[in-house]
């Protein structure tokens, strides 16, 4: 055998050993944990709950510094969305406003303390999608006495409300802040869920003076955190309703 060949052979022999191999998130699903077996690193461990700032930590026993590239892609195209800073075994950085409801991913490349290098995904829920569609039926309006407003006597709160957490260590707190309506969440939301539709019916009540009823849903995943406000405005004429949704 050449020089020459016995050049590319040992060329060859090199490049296999370092060669990166993918390796996919385990599950299959978004979540705060991936584990990895035979990697540089033991897993994925997301820490933030925030739909902009992105914490990762990637423990290792005896590696300090497993992994030296990492960034973040759109799961639907693959597309980048931002790189990461790697600081010894946290990955850290800050994803760009209207990727909120976007399924992604964080690709990392790593490698033992062999020189074997590895590429490892670990999925990240989207901010938790919420949807509150309701309708207010209104009866008996009673005129001002004179010394308090004018009011409807009867009112009635009819609400479907959809959650997608995206995960399922999501949670959800409702409240009414102004007035009183059919309780919109119950205990079982307080803890972790994947998604829910629930139909609300009942009475309510709104506070006269301001004329408003109040509705607020806010859940929160490892994508981040979804807050929902509902303002009813409640006159004799008309009742009209505000929606905002924001995202933290």
């Amino acid at each position: 055998m050449n020089k020459t060949a016995l050049l590319l052979i040992t060329g060859l022999v090199s490049v296999g050993a370092h060669a990166s191999q993918v390796i996919y998130d385990t599950d299959g699903n978004a979540g705060r944990v991936t584990y990895y077996q035979n990697a540089p690193i033991d897993a994925m461990v997301t820490q933030s709950s925030s739909a902009y700032d992105l914490s990762i930590y990637t423990p290792h026993f005896t590696n300090p510094t497993p992994c030296q590239f990492a960034a973040v892609y759109d799961q639907n195209n693959d597309s980048l969305i931002t790189t990461l800073t790697v600081n010894n075994k946290t990955l850290w950085g800050t994803l760009p406003q209207g990727y909120e409801t976007t399924a992604k991913y964080v690709q990392a490349q790593c490698t033992d303390e062999q020189g074997q290098r590895q590429t490892l995904r670990h999925k990240l829920a989207s901010a938790p999608q919420v949807n509150l569609n309701s309708q207010l039926s209104v009866a008996n309006w009673r005129d001002s006495n004179g010394f308090g407003p004018g009011y409807f006597q009867d009112v009635s709160y009819q609400a479907l409300l959809n959650i997608d957490n995206g995960e399922p260590d999501g949670f959800c707190h409702a409240a009414t802040p102004v007035g009183q309506t059919p309780k919109l969440l119950s205990q079982r939301h307080n803890s972790g869920f994947y998604s829910d539709v629930l139909s609300i019916q009942g009475e309510a009540k709104y506070d006269a003076r301001s004329s408003v009823l109040v509705n607020e849903v806010i859940c929160k995943s490892t994508g981040g955190t979804t807050r929902v406000v509902e303002v009813w405005h409640i006159n004799e004429l008309q009742q009209r309703k505000e929606l905002s949704v924001s995202y933290f």
